[in-house]
């Protein structure tokens, strides 16, 4: 029985854990002033910044909140 729970545990974990390691960034190219979204956030090298609060656990939040910010709409 306890072998039983500590699979279904096991399974469960290994399905989710995916899930909550993505982040996401809204990164802006200062050359054309566009924002994208990206799962990683720019080297030292790039000459793009990340705009925002930081690293979002989802994708939506992240694209709700890049409609949000000035440097992204154009205003």
């Amino acid at each position: 029985m306890l072998v039983k729970r500590l699979l279904l545990y096991l399974g469960i974990v290994t399905l989710s854990t995916p899930a909550l390691c993505a982040q996401f960034y809204i990164v802006q190219d200062p050359r054309t002033n566009r924002c994208t979204i990206s799962e990683q956030p720019p080297t030292t090298g790039d000459d793009r910044v990340v705009v925002g609060d930081g690293a979002y656990g989802d994708r939506a939040s992240a694209e709700a909140d890049m409609r949000t910010i000035a440097a992204c709409t154009g205003s």
